[in-house]
């Protein structure tokens, strides 16, 4: 429980909490994408009810779910910051899975420039919110480590991609808690 209140009012803390979402664009996004989905759904809803009534609801089900999906990922990535406490580093962005990181096992902090070349790359994990844009940071790891993807299917990592708003404050607090 005491998580879920750290999590809620981070604006506050004391600068080991860090934002991803606000420079990239991301709820303006996601806001457009659900009002071009409302009026998608209405629009070929009422196409396929004339049509087949089955289908209008098989239609309506999956694309309101697609709606409620982007949604609830919106509110978790704007809920949930990147948190370093405790000598650890969480990456959790939005409710895709996340990882933590020992800071003993950061190897080096680089510039995500490397970001398009290496993506393909099976040890790479990319915990960027789009692929559009390089991400801000590359995490070098030390040891390689685990991540557990979805549907259960592990895969060695090695390098992390992931952005972050602050820069600047990012860098100098790990380079300082190493």
């Amino acid at each position: 429980m005491e998580k879920a209140a750290e999590w809620k009012d981070y604006e506050g803390k004391e600068g080991n909490l860090f934002t991803y979402h606000k420079q990239s664009g991301y709820v303006g996004f996601i806001w457009a994408m659900v009002g071009v989905m409302v009026l998608e759904t209405a629009g070929v809803s009422y196409l396929l009810y004339n049509w087949s009534p089955i289908l209008h609801w098989i239609h309506l089900v999956l694309s309101l779910s697609v709606v409620v999906f982007m949604l609830v990922d919106l509110r978790a990535v704007t809920r949930h910051p990147i948190l370093i406490k405790n000598n650890e580093l969480t990456l959790k962005i939005g409710i895709r899975p996340g990882v933590t990181i020992s800071l003993e096992n950061i190897k080096e902090l680089k510039n995500g420039s490397e970001y398009q070349e290496s993506r393909k790359n099976k040890e790479v994990l990319d915990l960027s919110l789009f692929s559009f844009d390089d991400p801000t940071f590359e995490i070098v790891l030390e040891q390689q480590m685990v991540d557990k993807a979805m549907f259960g299917k592990t895969k060695p990592i090695t390098r992390i991609f992931f952005s972050v708003d602050d820069k600047a404050a990012f860098s100098t607090m790990i380079k300082e808690m190493r």
